[in-house]
Protein backbone atom coordinates (compact mmCIF):
# COMPACT_ATOMS: atom_id res chain seq x y z
CA UNK A 1 0.00 0.00 0.00
CA UNK A 2 1.37 3.64 -1.18
CA UNK A 3 1.97 5.76 1.97
CA UNK A 4 0.55 9.08 2.34
CA UNK A 5 3.14 11.81 2.13
CA UNK A 6 4.33 13.19 5.64
CA UNK A 7 1.98 16.47 6.64
CA UNK A 8 4.20 19.09 5.59
CA UNK A 9 5.19 17.88 2.41
CA UNK A 10 1.21 17.60 1.74
CA UNK A 11 0.77 21.31 2.81
CA UNK A 12 3.61 22.28 0.89
CA UNK A 13 2.93 20.93 -2.10
CA UNK A 14 -0.73 22.23 -1.82
CA UNK A 15 0.74 25.56 -1.21
CA UNK A 16 2.35 26.45 -4.37
CA UNK A 17 -0.43 25.14 -6.69
CA UNK A 18 -2.64 27.24 -4.75
CA UNK A 19 -0.76 30.03 -5.20
CA UNK A 20 0.19 29.16 -8.70
CA UNK A 21 -4.10 29.28 -9.67
CA UNK A 22 -4.44 32.35 -7.24
CA UNK A 23 -1.92 34.39 -8.99
CA UNK A 24 -2.98 33.29 -12.42
CA UNK A 25 -6.50 34.88 -11.54
CA UNK A 26 -5.07 38.02 -10.04
CA UNK A 27 -2.89 38.57 -13.03
CA UNK A 28 -5.85 38.41 -15.21
CA UNK A 29 -8.14 40.57 -13.29
CA UNK A 30 -5.07 43.41 -12.95
CA UNK A 31 -4.96 43.04 -16.59
CA UNK A 32 -9.24 43.50 -17.02
CA UNK A 33 -9.53 45.98 -14.96
CA UNK A 34 -6.67 48.34 -17.21
CA UNK A 35 -8.46 46.91 -20.24
CA UNK A 36 -11.97 48.08 -19.39
CA UNK A 37 -11.99 52.27 -19.52
CA UNK A 38 -11.84 53.96 -15.89
CA UNK A 39 -15.01 56.04 -14.73
CA UNK A 40 -17.53 54.71 -17.72
CA UNK A 41 -20.87 54.47 -17.62
CA UNK A 42 -21.07 50.95 -16.91
CA UNK A 43 -24.48 50.33 -18.15
CA UNK A 44 -23.23 51.40 -21.77
CA UNK A 45 -23.02 48.67 -24.40
CA UNK A 46 -19.33 49.61 -25.66
CA UNK A 47 -18.06 49.51 -21.72
CA UNK A 48 -20.01 46.27 -21.18
CA UNK A 49 -18.82 44.79 -24.90
CA UNK A 50 -15.11 44.98 -23.66
CA UNK A 51 -15.97 43.40 -20.20
CA UNK A 52 -17.54 40.74 -22.09
CA UNK A 53 -14.47 40.26 -24.53
CA UNK A 54 -11.53 40.71 -21.62
CA UNK A 55 -13.91 38.33 -19.86
CA UNK A 56 -13.90 36.01 -22.45
CA UNK A 57 -9.87 35.97 -22.67
CA UNK A 58 -9.46 35.86 -18.55
CA UNK A 59 -11.63 32.69 -18.49
CA UNK A 60 -10.25 30.62 -21.49
CA UNK A 61 -6.92 31.42 -19.55
CA UNK A 62 -8.36 31.06 -16.21
CA UNK A 63 -9.50 27.39 -17.83
CA UNK A 64 -6.11 26.93 -19.43
CA UNK A 65 -4.11 27.35 -16.31
CA UNK A 66 -6.04 25.32 -14.53
CA UNK A 67 -5.46 22.64 -17.14
CA UNK A 68 -2.16 22.99 -17.11
CA UNK A 69 -1.99 22.28 -13.37
CA UNK A 70 -4.46 19.43 -13.14
CA UNK A 71 -2.54 17.06 -15.96
CA UNK A 72 1.04 17.95 -14.56
CA UNK A 73 1.02 18.32 -11.21
CA UNK A 74 -1.74 15.83 -9.83
CA UNK A 75 -2.74 13.58 -13.07
CA UNK A 76 -6.28 14.87 -12.89
CA UNK A 77 -8.88 16.08 -16.01
CA UNK A 78 -10.86 19.15 -15.52
CA UNK A 79 -13.73 16.74 -15.00
CA UNK A 80 -11.75 15.65 -11.88
CA UNK A 81 -11.46 19.39 -10.21
CA UNK A 82 -15.26 19.88 -10.43
CA UNK A 83 -14.91 21.93 -13.83
CA UNK A 84 -17.47 19.36 -15.80
CA UNK A 85 -18.43 20.31 -19.19
CA UNK A 86 -21.53 22.39 -19.90
CA UNK A 87 -23.28 19.65 -21.27
CA UNK A 88 -23.55 18.32 -18.24
CA UNK A 89 -23.19 21.14 -15.87
CA UNK A 90 -26.14 23.64 -17.38
CA UNK A 91 -28.76 22.58 -15.19
CA UNK A 92 -26.95 22.69 -12.11
CA UNK A 93 -26.00 26.26 -13.24
CA UNK A 94 -30.00 26.87 -13.65
CA UNK A 95 -30.85 25.69 -10.48
CA UNK A 96 -28.15 27.74 -8.87
CA UNK A 97 -29.16 30.84 -10.60
CA UNK A 98 -33.12 30.17 -9.25
CA UNK A 99 -31.66 29.51 -5.30
CA UNK A 100 -30.87 32.85 -5.61
CA UNK A 101 -33.42 35.08 -8.20
CA UNK A 102 -36.65 32.73 -6.54
CA UNK A 103 -36.12 34.37 -3.12
CA UNK A 104 -34.68 38.00 -4.32
CA UNK A 105 -37.82 38.39 -6.59
CA UNK A 106 -40.14 37.49 -4.22
CA UNK A 107 -38.21 40.44 -1.25
CA UNK A 108 -38.56 43.01 -3.83
CA UNK A 109 -42.05 41.93 -4.43
CA UNK A 110 -42.83 42.13 -0.60
CA UNK A 111 -40.78 45.77 -0.30
CA UNK A 112 -42.74 47.02 -3.24
CA UNK A 113 -45.80 46.32 -1.19
CA UNK A 114 -44.47 48.51 1.76
CA UNK A 115 -44.02 51.76 -0.72
CA UNK A 116 -39.77 50.41 -1.94
CA UNK A 117 -40.18 49.57 -5.59
CA UNK A 118 -37.72 48.49 -7.90
CA UNK A 119 -38.14 50.26 -10.96
CA UNK A 120 -36.74 50.26 -14.71
CA UNK A 121 -36.19 54.16 -15.84
CA UNK A 122 -35.89 53.09 -19.65
CA UNK A 123 -37.47 51.45 -22.34
CA UNK A 124 -37.74 47.63 -22.24
CA UNK A 125 -35.46 47.14 -25.06
CA UNK A 126 -32.77 49.18 -23.35
CA UNK A 127 -33.36 47.25 -19.91
CA UNK A 128 -33.11 43.82 -21.53
CA UNK A 129 -30.42 44.82 -23.72
CA UNK A 130 -28.23 46.19 -20.59
CA UNK A 131 -29.47 42.83 -18.54
CA UNK A 132 -28.16 40.83 -21.32
CA UNK A 133 -24.94 42.26 -21.79
CA UNK A 134 -24.32 42.63 -17.83
CA UNK A 135 -25.19 38.83 -16.82
CA UNK A 136 -22.90 37.69 -19.78
CA UNK A 137 -19.80 40.00 -18.81
CA UNK A 138 -20.37 38.51 -15.06
CA UNK A 139 -20.38 35.22 -16.31
CA UNK A 140 -17.03 35.71 -17.89
CA UNK A 141 -15.30 37.96 -16.04
CA UNK A 142 -16.49 36.98 -12.66
CA UNK A 143 -18.11 34.07 -11.99
CA UNK A 144 -16.17 31.24 -14.50
CA UNK A 145 -13.06 32.76 -13.29
CA UNK A 146 -13.48 32.24 -9.83
CA UNK A 147 -14.97 29.84 -9.17
CA UNK A 148 -13.24 27.36 -11.18
CA UNK A 149 -10.19 28.69 -9.43
CA UNK A 150 -11.68 28.95 -6.12
CA UNK A 151 -14.61 25.92 -6.06
CA UNK A 152 -13.23 24.11 -8.38
CA UNK A 153 -9.06 23.69 -8.28
CA UNK A 154 -8.07 25.21 -5.32
CA UNK A 155 -11.19 23.08 -3.22
CA UNK A 156 -9.47 19.69 -5.14
CA UNK A 157 -5.73 20.61 -3.84
CA UNK A 158 -6.83 21.37 -0.32
CA UNK A 159 -8.14 17.87 -0.17
CA UNK A 160 -5.39 16.28 0.21
CA UNK A 161 -4.34 18.64 3.27
CA UNK A 162 -7.67 18.78 4.76
CA UNK A 163 -11.72 17.03 4.21
CA UNK A 164 -15.36 17.99 4.48
CA UNK A 165 -15.90 21.60 6.13
CA UNK A 166 -12.46 21.90 6.88
CA UNK A 167 -11.91 21.74 2.99
CA UNK A 168 -14.85 24.47 2.43
CA UNK A 169 -13.67 26.52 5.71
CA UNK A 170 -9.73 27.00 4.14
CA UNK A 171 -10.64 27.84 0.33
CA UNK A 172 -13.34 30.71 2.01
CA UNK A 173 -10.92 32.41 4.14
CA UNK A 174 -8.39 32.85 0.97
CA UNK A 175 -11.32 33.56 -1.04
CA UNK A 176 -12.12 36.99 1.18
CA UNK A 177 -8.12 37.14 1.60
CA UNK A 178 -8.00 37.30 -2.38
CA UNK A 179 -10.88 39.44 -2.71
CA UNK A 180 -9.51 42.44 -0.27
CA UNK A 181 -6.23 42.39 -1.99
CA UNK A 182 -7.72 42.61 -5.35
CA UNK A 183 -10.25 45.18 -4.66
CA UNK A 184 -7.43 46.86 -2.10
CA UNK A 185 -10.77 47.53 0.70
CA UNK A 186 -10.75 45.87 3.67
CA UNK A 187 -14.04 46.87 4.88
CA UNK A 188 -15.33 44.21 7.19
CA UNK A 189 -18.97 44.55 5.49
CA UNK A 190 -17.68 43.33 2.56
CA UNK A 191 -15.69 41.01 3.79
CA UNK A 192 -18.35 39.11 5.76
CA UNK A 193 -20.17 38.93 2.47
CA UNK A 194 -17.59 37.55 0.68
CA UNK A 195 -17.18 34.97 3.11
CA UNK A 196 -20.64 34.02 3.10
CA UNK A 197 -20.25 33.32 -0.80
CA UNK A 198 -17.39 31.45 -0.53
CA UNK A 199 -18.94 28.64 2.35
CA UNK A 200 -22.30 28.60 0.24
CA UNK A 201 -20.40 28.11 -3.09
CA UNK A 202 -17.86 25.87 -1.09
CA UNK A 203 -20.84 23.70 0.00
CA UNK A 204 -22.96 24.12 -3.34
CA UNK A 205 -19.31 22.11 -4.61
CA UNK A 206 -19.13 20.33 -2.21
CA UNK A 207 -22.41 18.09 -2.65
CA UNK A 208 -23.06 18.41 -6.58
CA UNK A 209 -18.94 17.82 -7.00
CA UNK A 210 -19.17 20.47 -9.76
CA UNK A 211 -18.47 24.20 -10.13
CA UNK A 212 -21.88 24.56 -12.29
CA UNK A 213 -24.44 25.73 -9.14
CA UNK A 214 -22.03 28.32 -7.84
CA UNK A 215 -21.39 29.29 -11.24
CA UNK A 216 -24.96 30.22 -11.47
CA UNK A 217 -25.70 31.16 -8.08
CA UNK A 218 -22.56 33.70 -8.43
CA UNK A 219 -23.75 35.04 -12.06
CA UNK A 220 -27.51 35.44 -10.83
CA UNK A 221 -26.19 37.21 -7.74
CA UNK A 222 -23.44 39.84 -9.03
CA UNK A 223 -25.92 40.28 -11.96
CA UNK A 224 -28.44 41.22 -9.93
CA UNK A 225 -26.71 43.45 -7.46
CA UNK A 226 -24.91 45.44 -9.76
CA UNK A 227 -27.91 45.79 -11.25
CA UNK A 228 -29.50 47.65 -8.56
CA UNK A 229 -27.05 49.43 -7.14
CA UNK A 230 -24.44 50.53 -9.86
CA UNK A 231 -26.32 50.49 -13.52
CA UNK A 232 -28.92 53.40 -14.32
CA UNK A 233 -31.53 50.94 -16.09
CA UNK A 234 -33.49 50.42 -12.70
CA UNK A 235 -33.89 52.09 -9.45
CA UNK A 236 -34.47 51.16 -6.09
CA UNK A 237 -36.81 53.57 -4.26
CA UNK A 238 -35.09 52.00 -0.91
CA UNK A 239 -32.27 52.15 1.24
CA UNK A 240 -28.64 50.41 0.15
CA UNK A 241 -29.53 48.35 3.70
CA UNK A 242 -33.08 47.32 2.30
CA UNK A 243 -31.14 46.36 -1.08
CA UNK A 244 -28.85 44.59 0.72
CA UNK A 245 -31.08 42.71 2.50
CA UNK A 246 -33.37 42.04 -0.59
CA UNK A 247 -29.84 40.99 -2.66
CA UNK A 248 -27.53 39.07 -0.17
CA UNK A 249 -29.22 38.71 3.26
CA UNK A 250 -32.60 36.77 2.86
CA UNK A 251 -31.66 34.96 -0.92
CA UNK A 252 -28.65 33.90 0.99
CA UNK A 253 -30.28 32.41 3.54
CA UNK A 254 -33.21 30.88 2.13
CA UNK A 255 -30.46 29.53 -0.59
CA UNK A 256 -28.93 27.57 2.62
CA UNK A 257 -32.39 26.48 4.41
CA UNK A 258 -32.94 24.81 0.90
CA UNK A 259 -30.00 23.09 -0.04
CA UNK A 260 -29.13 21.87 3.30
CA UNK A 261 -32.94 20.38 4.19
CA UNK A 262 -33.81 18.98 0.49
CA UNK A 263 -30.37 18.42 -1.30
CA UNK A 264 -30.44 19.09 -5.07
CA UNK A 265 -33.23 18.49 -7.19
CA UNK A 266 -33.59 15.33 -9.14
CA UNK A 267 -34.08 16.62 -12.80
CA UNK A 268 -31.52 19.42 -11.88
CA UNK A 269 -28.61 16.76 -10.50
CA UNK A 270 -29.34 14.73 -14.04
CA UNK A 271 -26.05 14.63 -16.54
Amino acid sequence: MTRRPPPVRRVGAASWRVAVAVCSLWAGLVILTAVVPPRSDPSDAGTLAIRIGAGAALSALTLLVIAVLARYADGLRLNDVGVTSLRSGWRLAVWGALLWAVPAAASFGVLALFGRPLRATGSAGELVQTVGLVLVAVLLAEAIPEEAIFRGYVTTVLGAVTRGWGTIAVQAVLFVLFAGVVRQSWDPTDLSLFLAMGVGFGYLRMITGSVWASIGFHTAFQTGSQLVLTHSVVEFSGSVGLSMLALGVIPFTVAAIVVSSAGVPRWFARS
